[in-house]
């Protein structure tokens, strides 16, 4: 099991890092950093069997056009797979 957390601003930056965080059994642990850009929520998804999980990025500290991203799990990790 996964949780994903979309961090939007740290006080300083939009540009910082969202987290996903994997299920041990008796906590969630940190397990892959991902870049994101005013991070505003995350969806996962699933086609034939792929799992997917996409990030809907809103602002970079100069722009509100940025690209939210598409990312597929490999069976180790998420990788990116497309800008939306």
């Amino acid at each position: 099991h996964y949780l994903v957390v979309a961090n939007h601003h740290d006080g300083s930056s939009y540009s910082i890092d969202s987290q996903i965080y994997h299920w041990t059994g008796a906590s969630f642990a940190e397990f892959q950093p991902i870049p994101t850009h005013g991070a505003r929520d995350w969806e996962h998804f699933e086609i034939d069997g792929t799992h997917y999980i996409a990030v809907a990025n809103s602002f970079d500290g100069a722009s509100g056009g940025v690209d939210s991203k598409i990312y597929h799990w490999t069976g180790n990790s998420f990788v990116e797979s497309q800008n939306i």
